[in-house]
């Protein structure tokens, strides 16, 4: 089984929380996520706990997720699909952000390893079937 690994030894994991829904056990942040490396943390967190997905909301995402020149949404993302982790986004649509991540969006909420959701209680309930 792949084992994520830290940046920098230096660097202390991010605080974490587990919810359980039915049968299902997933992640969710309990402090904003301020680098792409945060996702290793959530990886760790999933294997620590035996859940199989993470719930992240707006307010726990950087500026630069939403900046997709950045590159943090997609590098972030990735992470957590390399170690086979679901992602929820609960990311309501928003003008100001621009075309660019309105189209990202737009993707995201068919996908399969990683969706994007306007509401919490539709996040979960996709999270809930494994």
């Amino acid at each position: 089984r792949l084992r994520p690994r830290r940046a920098r030894s230096t660097d202390r994991a991010m605080k974490c929380g587990v919810v359980e829904k039915g049968a299902a056990r997933f992640v969710v942040c309990a402090e904003p996520i301020t680098r792409v490396d945060d996702a290793l943390d959530l990886v760790s967190a999933c294997m620590e706990h035996g859940a199989r997905g993470v719930l992240v909301e707006a307010t726990d995402l950087p500026e630069t997720f939403f900046a997709l020149r950045s590159r943090f949404a997609g590098e972030f993302v990735q992470k957590l699909l390399n170690y086979g982790i679901r992602l929820a986004a609960v990311i309501a649509p928003d003008p100001a952000r621009g075309d660019k991540f309105a189209a990202f969006v737009a993707e995201a909420r068919h996908g399969r390893q990683f969706r994007v959701f306007d509401a919490r209680a539709d996040a979960e309930a996709w999270l809930a079937v494994e």
